[in-house]
């Protein structure tokens, strides 16, 4: 029983230490100081110039002019103000153990309101795709990737022992997730209407839930396993759902696509940028 709790002690040791080296690329605040825009919101958004959406975008990590008019329609051109705070928020970054000893989520906290600080996100259309880094196993950053279905529904593979599948607006795996961990970015296919990208989603969520979960994806079963993979993770399935359109999404095009291959791929734009750099991305 001692031998077992030595075990335990250490690996858990191991795990806070690989959390720890994790903070370098877990948030990364922009590297340019924040300006006042309160100038340009005070203005009627049809008078806006291309140098204001270019300062807009740089202040608030939305990196589309679209991403941008989304917001303002939605709720107003203050609302970009939010999204500003939240992109120049450092915060306290956190490690919550997602499997004990094994798993770890950052999340970033918020000291003056003493709660967990969750960003605005962009409006999130079917096809779009949510990266980040910030799930880590014993110090290795394999990050997490969900395929956006609906505005508030992700389609997902998860964690070892369960299989792929959809997370509602309500559960603690979903959007919010994004939104609570210390960075994300948000991907639209390039040269996609918006039918396309929908078709995308609804095959994928047609086809692409239940699968079992397994690293070994492309290792020791095939890469492309067509519409009805035998296994699977996070980002394999996103890469899947694409690759069934005949589109390559994975950046360096080895045998495992993983999260950051996924965000360094030519084919997509970033709609949001959120704790990375906006040049150097991840």
């Amino acid at each position: 029983m001692l031998a077992f709790l030595v075990f335990l002690a250490l690996c858990d040791g191991v795990c806070l230490y690989g959390a720890a080296t994790c903070d370098n690329i877990a948030r990364t605040l922009p590297p340019y100081p924040r300006v006042d825009i309160t100038g340009i919101l005070q203005r009627d958004r049809s008078t806006w110039t291309e140098e204001d959406y270019n300062v807009l975008e740089r202040q608030t990590g939305l990196l589309l002019k679209e991403a941008v008019d989304d917001v303002a329609e939605a709720d107003g051109n203050n609302a970009l103000l939010d999204f500003q705070n939240a992109f120049f928020f450092e915060g306290e970054r956190r490690h919550d153990p997602v499997v004990e000893y094994v798993v770890y989520h950052d999340y970033l906290y918020d000291p003056e309101a003493k709660e967990v600080y969750t960003a605005p996100i962009a409006k999130l259309e079917p096809g779009d795709v949510l990266v980040s880094t910030t799930s880590h196993t014993v110090g290795w950053n394999n990050g997490h990737a969900a395929l956006v279905l609906t505005e508030n529904r992700l389609l997902q593979s998860i964690m070892v022992g369960t299989d792929s599948t959809i997370s509602s607006s309500s559960s603690a795996n979903g959007v919010v997730y994004f939104q609570k961990s210390t960075n994300f970015m948000v991907l639209r296919l390039k040269g996609a209407d918006a039918a396309k990208r929908l078709e995308i989603a609804n095959a994928a969520e047609k086809n692409l839930v239940g699968i079992p979960y397994h690293f070994t994806a492309g290792v020791f079963t095939p890469k492309d396993q067509g519409e009805h993979p035998v296994d699977t993770f996070c980002s394999h399935l996103v890469w899947q759902a694409f690759k069934n359109f005949g589109y390559d999404i994975d950046g360096d095009g080895g045998p495992v696509c993983t999260p950051r291959d996924i965000s360094l791929s030519d084919c997509f734009d970033v709609v949001q940028v959120y704790g990375f750099d906006p040049d150097k991305l991840w």
